[in-house]
């Protein structure tokens, strides 16, 4: 089925996921993509390729998962292991149709300007390049705070200091010139850039989108999520697979699985807003760590219900860890305030966990799985959900564990 959307207000919506990855320093790749379109302005570029260079910079890290990667990348001018986000980000990049046409200039977003393979062409040397550059100026930016003249100074010092040999010449001229203007370092402030930002969105039409399409885009932010901790490795993959089955043995209609699917590969788009220490502890969390963590749901849904028309799944993935004894997170919801989708979310979303290997604990069977989601039901799952998964256990678990088969 097709949905009408904005594919720009899509990706800035997503890229706030993004943007969590950094926790106390958000928007960096929203500033990146505001300060390449303002140099290539300065250069004459076309209004196509700079509405192009703005889509990269919001989605240029993202390669990155781990709040320990993006804390050496704002606060390190050239890290030595920068290029391994630019190969995962191209990666996942070239998965998705709609943004295929990007993934080489992310690959080379931290390549010197005088070490760029020869082989490639100028349009593409020249936006990784400008991408690296603006990239390394919000690194600075956060470094050093930028917020005197002295700062901005320091800023333009320290990439001209480069000039040839990071960065291209002519792009560190343009940065200068604009860099000179209050307005350039204004917009950097997070209302001003927001302002910015709906401006751009609301000068492209909504279009038709196939849902392949928008689940391509769901696929590419669950691989992102996934890879921020080995505990949840294909766990998203796992759940929207055994989401949709249950959807159909319920026998929802195919609009309503749809948003089942997509929602459980959205499920967790809030976790990468959660330290990678507290993912990645294997014993019990303290309740401040806890805390954290039980907003995920809720910061999900922050991020979603930006799109317009994505209002049903934003609610629906929000509520992944809604129990109907209302003492689930992050609304406590009773029973009957927890929409079909949402019950069958957390059953998958329960089911999958269980029986996947953890780093601290070996899977369990599908039985054991199934005994546990039993002295659940009623209390806090619904019970003909679970009972779809009692008289399908042996495809409920294939689904879950071998996501790549499907």
């Amino acid at each position: 089925m097709g949905y009408v959307l904005n594919l720009r207000e899509v990706t800035y919506a997503l890229s706030e996921a993004l943007d969590f990855v950094g926790i106390d320093d958000t928007m960096h790749g929203k500033r990146v993509g505001y300060m390449s379109a303002e140099v290539a302005k300065r250069l004459g570029w076309s209004k196509d390729r700079i509405d192009r260079l703005i889509l990269m910079g919001m989605l240029h890290d993202c390669g990155v998962s781990s709040t320990d990667v993006h804390h050496h990348l704002v606060s390190e001018l050239d890290w030595d292991n920068s290029q391994v986000h630019c190969v995962r980000g191209a990666f996942l990049l070239r998965k998705v149709p709609l943004y295929e046409d990007y993934a080489e200039v992310i690959l080379y977003h931290h390549t010197h300007w005088n070490q760029l393979p020869q082989t490639l062409n100028l349009q593409t040397k020249e936006e990784a390049n400008l991408i690296y550059l603006t990239d390394r100026v919000d690194a600075l930016r956060v470094q050093l705070g930028s917020t005197t003249l002295q700062e901005k100074g320091k800023v333009r010092e320290t990439i001209q200091k480069y000039e040839g040999e990071m960065f291209s010449p002519k792009f560190v001229e343009a940065f200068n010139e604009v860099s000179q203007v209050d307005s350039f370092w204004y917009y950097l402030d997070p209302e001003s850039l927001e302002g910015y930002y709906d401006d751009w969105i609301i000068q492209s039409d909504s279009s038709d989108v196939a849902f392949q399409e928008l689940k391509n885009i769901a696929m590419m932010f669950a691989e992102i999520v996934d890879a921020k901790s080995p505990f949840t490795a294909k766990h998203t993959y796992g759940v929207a697979i055994l989401a949709r089955y249950l959807a159909g043995l319920y026998g929802l209609s195919e609009k309503e699985q749809e948003t089942v699917e997509l929602s459980a590969f959205f499920h967790d788009l809030g976790k990468l807003r959660v330290a990678d220490a507290i993912l990645h502890k294997a014993g019990p969390l303290d309740d401040e760590e806890r805390a954290q963590m039980n907003r995920h749901g809720f910061d999900s849904n922050v991020i979603l219900r930006k799109i317009k028309g994505f209002h049903e799944i934003a609610k629906i993935a929000s509520m992944h860890h809604e129990t109907l004894d209302a003492q689930g997170y992050p609304y406590h919801l009773m029973a009957d305030k927890i929409p079909i989708e949402a019950r069958i979310l957390a059953v998958a979303d329960i089911f999958q966990a269980l029986v996947q290997d953890r780093p601290y604990r070996v899977g369990l069977h599908a039985q054991e799985a199934l005994e546990i989601l039993n002295t659940m039901r009623n209390l806090k799952l619904d019970d003909a959900v679970v009972e779809l998964v009692q008289q399908n256990l042996n495809t409920c678990y294939t689904r879950a564990m071998y996501a790549e088969k499907f």
